[in-house]
């Protein structure tokens, strides 16, 4: 079977032919409605936001301080009110898209003049850097920029602090008060960060699925624009614009704004976030992305950078490359997995996040037990993996010491209870897979998974080769199905010896 999954649930499938059409349809509607775009600086790369860049800044943040944005979200009504309708537009927090293009005007800025525009940052260059830096052409159009998705180190030291939270999904409210309550903590003052020790990733999928996507995407590029070197965002599979255009994003940017919203810069926003970000100190990493492992991509030459920000294109995944050079990858799997593995894995260059094949680190999953199969294909999804498997692909990491302990991820959600959900409540938000031997009886309840022994504590320490699946924010159709009203971040506690990590699981009520 061929994978061709882009889709949000296994039910839900985009077929080749429609991809096409539906492309063929946004060309229609970028040109009719593009906007003038940000023109690239080549004044010279720097680490540090241009004085220009600065000081428009600041005239942002003057005009719209956290507490006025609270104020000017307070009336919204809630996802699970609204149920993908569209809230009242004299309720709308960005009344006009100027503020939210001047926004997205600094967050590109950003990113032409920062690391990512600095070649020594590049553990192997880029194919065309002046294309993947020219904001005005797209990877979709004809003869435009190249996809050209890409990994990210980020070294710290060992008494750094690092905060991660799962999908958004178009839910303002639960990001407003996790943004509230560090604010209460005294981590943030207002938009910013108030310690250096202290940083951000989100775990991708922003958009869509919500009635919220702008005002969620305008706080994360205004986290990011006053936090440049401590604010990270993974992309996630609905950092596509093939999925904006048919889960709700473009629909909701478009009834809100018409054609003044800038749909073509966004879709050049999504091309600067990585794929996958290993965080990590002295010689330990974990790493964060929103699906799952990609045997096609080894990270050892990114790790060994000496950089604490480095970059890496994904170039040539090189799946088959992965089993010929791990023989034992056979000896793990069912022969029902290495059919899978043979029928599937593939060594290409991906020209969008689903063509020709899925990028795993977008799209896969992992298995709940450890007695369910190494290697098999939700359908019309992508690959789910088992504990093993997911060693040995871990494992790929530096062997002069650089190591890949553990996966941070999310994306594996659904509207309706099932083994999976019923864990992730359970375990307060974040769930570490394969803490049972046996499969889940299809017959449990969420009164019965109550009485499994899953780690719940608020402090926990990290498991060697673990995967820990972050939960969605609640004001979606995830929460509403699955009747939970808390929102989960975690903050990990880097030291010196991964032995004395620790990560802390918070859960916080939202009530919009």
């Amino acid at each position: 079977m061929d994978l061709i999954a882009i889709t949000m649930e296994p039910q839900a499938t985009i077929r080749p032919s429609i991809k096409a059409l539906l492309l063929v349809s946004l060309m229609g509607w970028v040109t009719s409605c593009g906007q003038g775009l940000v023109e690239r600086e080549d004044s010279g790369a720097t680490r540090q936001p241009s004085p220009n860049l600065q000081d428009r800044s600041g005239k942002i943040s003057a005009d719209r301080t956290f507490d006025q944005w609270l104020k000017q979200c307070q009336n919204l009504p809630s996802n699970r009110l609204l149920k993908g309708a569209m809230p009242e537009r004299s309720l709308l927090p960005i009344q006009d898209p100027e503020s939210l293009t001047q926004m997205l005007d600094l967050f590109i800025e950003q990113q032409l003049n920062g690391p990512l525009s600095q070649s020594e940052a590049w553990v192997r260059p880029l194919e065309s850097k002046e294309s993947f830096l020219n904001p005005s052409t797209a990877y979709f159009e004809k003869g435009g920029t190249p996809f050209m998705p890409f990994a990210m180190k980020l070294a710290l030291p060992p008494d750094h602090r690092v905060m991660f939270h799962g999908d958004l999904h178009g839910d303002i409210h639960s990001l407003n008060t996790w943004l509230r309550h560090l604010n209460q903590e005294g981590v943030l003052e207002g938009f910013r960060i108030a310690s250096s020790k202290d940083h951000m990733v989100f775990l991708g999928d922003y958009t869509d699925r919500g009635s919220y996507g702008v005002e969620v995407m305008y706080v994360l590029m205004r986290l990011k624009v006053e936090n440049p070197d401590q604010v990270w965002m993974a992309r996630g599979n609905h950092e596509d614009i093939q999925l904006t255009m048919n889960y709700g994003f473009l629909r909701e940017a478009t009834a809100k704004y018409g054609p003044a919203f800038p749909i073509k810069r966004f879709s050049r926003l999504y091309d600067f976030l990585p794929v996958v970000i290993y965080v990590g100190s002295v010689d330990d990493f974990v790493q964060c992305n929103h699906g799952g492992v990609e045997p096609g991509y080894d990270p050892e030459g990114l790790l060994r950078s000496s950089l604490s920000i480095a970059f890496d294109p994904l170039g040539k995944l090189e799946q088959k490359g992965f089993l010929n050079a791990h023989p034992q990858a056979r000896a793990l799997m069912s022969e029902s997995g290495w059919s899978v593995a043979q029928a599937n894995y593939a060594d290409f260059k991906p020209l969008s996040p689903t063509v020709p094949k899925v990028i795993g680190f977008m799209w896969n999953d992992f298995s709940i037990s450890r007695e369910e199969p190494q290697l098999s294909v939700d359908p019309g999804r992508a690959f789910v993996y088992g504990h093993a498997l997911t060693s040995l692909i871990l494992d790929q990491g530096d062997p002069s010491g650089k190591k890949v302990r553990c996966v941070f991820r999310a994306h594996q959600h659904s509207s309706v209870s099932n083994p999976m959900m019923r864990r992730i409540i359970q375990s307060g938000g974040v769930f570490r897979h394969w803490q049972e031997r046996a499969t889940p009886n299809a017959r449990e309840t969420p009164e019965s998974v109550k009485g499994l022994s899953l780690e719940k504590e608020r402090e926990r320490v990290l498991v060697d080769g673990a995967v820990y699946t972050f939960n969605v924010s609640p004001d979606s159709y995830y929460g509403a199905g699955n009747q939970y009203d808390f929102d989960a971040f975690g903050r990990l506690l880097l030291k010196a010896r991964f032995e004395d990590w620790k990560l802390q699981v918070n859960q916080l009520k939202v009530q919009p």
